[in-house]
């Protein structure tokens, strides 16, 4: 698996890191990587080892304010500003793969993006697929709290029952462990507003996935995409007793198994 890093700029003149892997001969189509919050591109290697194993080259970003990238963390005026950024970064990923059949793969928060930008930007993408995704707003606590929440970094403990994975996190200078910004929040309530007037709108093929123990985006908003998208190739996976991150749980062989029938079945390739 050969790999390669750069960077390009985005609006506001941030640069923006990229990485690219590529399998041992032709690629037969590129999936393209949005991480969630928090977190950065590095932490899918071995998602693009598996991927590329099967004949797939794999793109991913550092979203603004993540990783590698320039921005200050975390934060975001507004969804379109990432939406933006993904729009620039599929343009380089087109021109690095002329003709092959692009598909858009979004964990958590980067499922939210994903979400919002096919129903904003209408890519023209082969397919989606989401993991763990961000779709639905909280519900407020019934009956409120006497005092508001304290906020506290992303519990590591919630993202894996892998503790070598816990452990990683924890320790990953990439990673933002700070507690999250609220003013960051304010960019949100636009993003699923957009995300459920618009779940209809999408027709691109779309592979929804989600654990049913996951404790930081609840599987219901994957059930509540999966029934009003207007795809006529629509699948939902739930995984029994998986946490957030299912690619990086003991199961993961079983999701990737699931993931690599879903993208070779669309291609036209032969395990």
């Amino acid at each position: 698996m050969a790999v390669e890093t750069g960077y390009f700029e985005t609006t506001g003149g941030l640069r923006l890191f990229e990485q690219h892997w590529a399998p041992a001969g032709n690629a037969r189509a590129v999936i393209a990587i949005v991480h969630g919050y928090a977190e950065h591109s590095g932490r899918y290697e071995w998602t693009a080892a598996r991927l590329t194993e099967r004949g797939y080259a794999v793109e991913a970003l550092d979203l603004r304010g993540h990783g590698r990238s320039d921005g200050e963390r975390v934060f975001v005026n507004s969804f379109e500003e990432y939406h933006d950024d993904v729009e620039r970064f599929l343009a380089r990923v087109r021109e690095r793969h002329p003709g092959l059949p692009l598909f858009l793969l979004g964990h958590s928060m980067g499922g939210g993006i994903v979400t919002s930008f096919v129903i904003a930007r209408k890519p023209g993408l082969a397919g989606v697929l989401l993991s763990g995704s961000a779709l639905l707003a909280a519900r407020p606590a019934s009956p409120p709290p006497q005092e508001p929440a304290r906020p506290a970094p992303l519990p590591a403990s919630a993202i894996s029952r892998d503790p070598e994975v816990v452990a990683a996190y924890e320790n990953d200078p990439l990673v933002y462990r700070g507690v999250p910004r609220t003013d960051r929040a304010q960019a949100w309530p636009g993003a699923f507003r957009l995300i459920q007037e618009g779940m209809e709108s999408i027709t691109t093929p779309i592979l929804i996935m989600h654990g049913t123990a996951d404790l930081l985006t609840p599987a219901e908003g994957s059930r509540v995409l999966f029934e009003r998208v207007s795809s006529p190739d629509k699948t939902l996976k739930l995984y029994e007793g998986l946490y957030h991150e299912i690619l990086n749980e003991p199961e993961k062989e079983q999701v990737m198994a699931g993931i690599l029938a879903w993208l070779d079945e669309r291609t036209g390739a032969k395990p």
